[in-house]
């Protein structure tokens, strides 16, 4: 579309930018047209005489204030309806709906102007606005002073701009001025990303979906699927964690004997569910096997979710309720059909006869103490349009509502088990500060474990006895990193890292090992299994490791040699502090203690921009300049 703009502009000009500028806001389709840009060339155009940039400006604000008037009057006779569709663009306006309905709950009618100045929430600010009872000359009043604003900003800085590529061209030369702007524009990315705040991590609403066999839970998670909604199966999952190869499996033919595998090594389901179905132990054993496996990949799930900023994550589980991980989510959702109904489902669609149907179904729990338990409801016993009418209702509940995840829920502990401060060489942060910036995160406990020192650390134990793990990250003889954990004494730079960990223990301290398999301070994996029996913590999750897709080996290791799972955000700066964490049970801030709650830890976290390595990099040259005389 850019190419088309720039042969075209020249001709339409204004009537070009007036119809861009309306249509990004008039309708959703905004969410693809490219307006600014449109509103660069364009100004580049006027500035070479083609047209006035009176005219220009004009157009933009003329086509803005009509744009955003027809989305205003869309969202106020059928916002939802158009948000709710099934095409791409509303699903890409979905995706962004949270900010702006957030915006708008916070600043009311200020939140009209102050979405002209973020891209896609503006498009979808005159919707959401519409679809609430603010008046249209309230809205109207707010919504010129937003466009304003946008016209003032962007047009200057697009005017600004295509100023100063005309004197660079006519300066230094076409290759000079294009070198300078792109110096100009990789030098505002790095200082984005070094002011980059943690990112929010924690705030997606997890539900989990069930129902008894026939009701239509599988319908419900399709749709939710069509709509946008990010939709795991636990069945899936499941299969997963057994895998020919894989450790969970080897740990189910330990438990079951080899009669279970089919003749290519592949899991016989049959043959298991057969010893299974009706043996209770039996079921208690594999369920101890086989479902801390499947809470490592939804944990693993959660964070690529919340990565991508999705607001609501839904994991379908079949036995939500029967094996008690209603409590692992926000909100739950219950489908549920009459018996008859249900059992007319299984004989007519899935040809099973009476006696089997009826067997499968009394064999799960009563779906009465179900509709109890659940936070939401949806009655499937009437057509598809009236399932996918519930369906969609309460998504709109789930995110209008929403819930605050800034502070874990009472009895829960987050921690962050790696982090530094200025006792290490490459880092500037100031103890205090660290611990105040994790609180304000909803992190109440972290481990501090400078680079070869551990007095900074002892002190902050002391101080705040119950929020501070005392620690170090000892760089071994063999170039890779090993972290003590509730350590009194400093272990040398250098030393051997299984002398590290003999250490560590005979301090009555933890082995935790950070980031196995991070290329250097990793060694990429070289003595992952050599260290992995003699540790006790495996680090999982660190923000800080590049690229993101290592951590998923250190999750496979721990896995390996069962061992608990840790995550940390690595900081090294205040910016950084509580990008990664785990959540367990609140506990005594002691090493036995922390083992029995790891057992059952979600962790969490989100990898940070690369450039925060600048970071570290400015904090080594900085320790190494002469200081400034008092």
């Amino acid at each position: 579309m850019i190419e088309w703009i720039g042969a075209n502009i020249a001709m339409y000009g204004p009537w070009l930018v007036g119809g861009m500028a309306m249509l990004e806001t008039a309708l959703i389709i905004g969410l693809v047209l490219p307006t600014e840009p449109t509103l660069v060339v364009a100004t580049a155009f006027a500035l070479q005489g083609h047209f006035s940039f009176g005219s220009v400006v004009g157009a933009a604000v003329l086509g803005a204030v009509l744009g955003d008037s027809t989305g205003f009057m869309i969202g106020r006779w059928g916002g939802p309806r158009v948000l709710n569709g099934r095409g791409r663009v509303a699903r890409m306006a979905r995706r962004h709906q949270d900010r702006a309905l957030d915006l708008f709950e916070r600043h009311a009618g200020l939140s009209v102007s102050l979405a002209r100045m973020v891209p896609f929430v503006r498009t979808l600010m005159p919707l959401v606005a519409g679809s609430t009872g603010v008046p249209y000359r309230r809205f109207l009043a707010f919504d010129l002073l937003g466009i304003s604003g946008w016209a003032f900003l962007g047009l200057g800085i697009a005017y600004a701009g295509a100023r100063s590529w005309e004197i660079g061209v006519g300066s230094v030369g076409l290759w000079w001025a294009t070198l300078g702007g792109a110096g100009l524009i990789a030098a505002f990315l790095v200082l984005k990303g070094l002011l980059l705040k943690t990112p929010a991590i924690g705030n997606a609403v997890s539900v989990g979906l069930t129902g008894n066999i026939a009701a239509g839970k599988s319908t419900v998670a399709s749709l939710w699927k069509e709509v946008g909604i990010p939709v795991a199966s636990a069945d899936d999952m499941a299969r997963r964690v057994v895998e020919p190869g894989s450790p969970g499996l080897s740990a189910v033919v330990e438990a079951f004997g080899e009669d279970i595998l089919e003749e290519d090594g592949s899991l016989n389901r049959k043959a298991l569910s057969s010893i299974v179905f009706q043996d209770e132990e039996a079921r208690h054993r594999l369920e101890v096997l086989v479902h801390p496996r499947i809470r490592v990949l939804r944990d693993r799930w959660m964070r690529e979710r919340m990565a991508g900023h999705d607001k609501i994550c839904v994991t379908e589980i079949p036995l939500l309720f029967e094996v008690g991980l209603e409590n692992e989510f926000d909100a739950t959702v219950v489908v549920d059909a009459s018996e008859k109904i249900r059992l007319d489902r299984l004989r007519d669609e899935r040809g099973l006869s009476s006696e089997r149907a009826r067997a499968m179904m009394e064999s799960q729990m009563d779906p009465g103490l179900k509709r109890e338990r659940a936070t939401h409801l949806l009655v499937n016993e009437g057509d598809i349009e009236a399932l996918e009418d519930q369906a969609l209702e309460v998504l709109a509940h789930l995110r209008k509502n929403g819930v605050d995840r800034a502070q874990p829920e009472e009895g829960r502990l987050r921690i962050d088990m790696h982090m530094h401060t200025q006792a290490s060489f490459d880092c500037l942060s100031d103890p205090r500060k660290v611990i105040a910036a994790a609180f304000a995160r909803g992190v109440k406990r972290i481990a501090i474990t400078d680079h070869n020192r551990v007095t900074t650390a002892l002190e902050m134990a002391e101080a705040f006895p119950d929020s501070v793990i005392p620690g170090e990250e000892v760089k071994t003889k063999e170039g890779i990193d090993v972290i003590g954990l509730y350590i009194q004494e400093e272990i040398p730079k250098g030393t051997p890292a299984a002398e590290v960990c003999r250490r560590v223990k005979d301090q009555g301290g933890l082995v935790y090992l950070p980031h196995p398999y991070a290329r250097g301070k990793g060694g990429s994996g070289r003595y992952a299994e050599e260290l992995a029996p003699m540790v006790d913590i495996i680090e999982v999750f660190n923000a800080r490791l590049h690229p993101g897709h290592l951590n998923v080996l250190g999750e496979e290791l721990a896995d390996r040699w069962s061992k608990p799972r840790g995550a940390g955000s690595d900081a090294h700066k205040l910016g950084e502090v509580a990008g990664a964490w785990v959540e367990v049970a609140h506990h005594p801030n002691e090493p036995a203690a922390l083992l029995a709650a790891l057992e059952h830890a979600q962790v969490r976290g989100v990898t940070t921009p690369w450039v925060v390595h600048l970071a570290s990099t400015w904090a080594k040259v900085r320790k190494r300049l002469p200081r400034a005389p008092h």
